[in-house]
């Protein structure tokens, strides 16, 4: 199992509905190509993703630092100018805690 890490995204201020939408038809593309919203052919698999009035989530496993480093630029690419961007890395909970949760009965 890779790194898994939170993507944030939140739509800039001024950014207009038909910049949006371009971007949204990128990220399609992007998706149907290789399965992910960074236009990558190994090493990042997407997961999950959340949308909201403001932006939203998406879930992502990363096995290789290079392929990673390339899906981060093709976001900065063609999504920068309509999306503030953050990738956070996160672990399971569940998992690190199930001893301590077990041993807490």
């Amino acid at each position: 199992m890779g790194q898994i890490y939170l993507q944030k995204f939140v739509y800039r201020d001024g950014a207009t509905k038909a910049d949006i939408d371009a971007a949204w038809a990128e990220a399609f593309r992007a998706m149907a190509r290789t399965g992910n919203y960074g236009n990558v052919d190994k090493g990042v698999a997407h997961q999950k993703s959340l949308g909201s009035a403001w932006g939203g989530y998406v879930l992502i496993e990363v096995d290789d630092p290079d392929s990673f480093a390339a899906y981060q630029v093709f976001h900065m690419q063609n999504y920068g100018h309509v999306a503030h961007m953050t990738w956070e890395p996160v672990y399971d909970t569940d998992r690190v805690f199930a001893e301590a949760v077990a041993a807490a009965l």
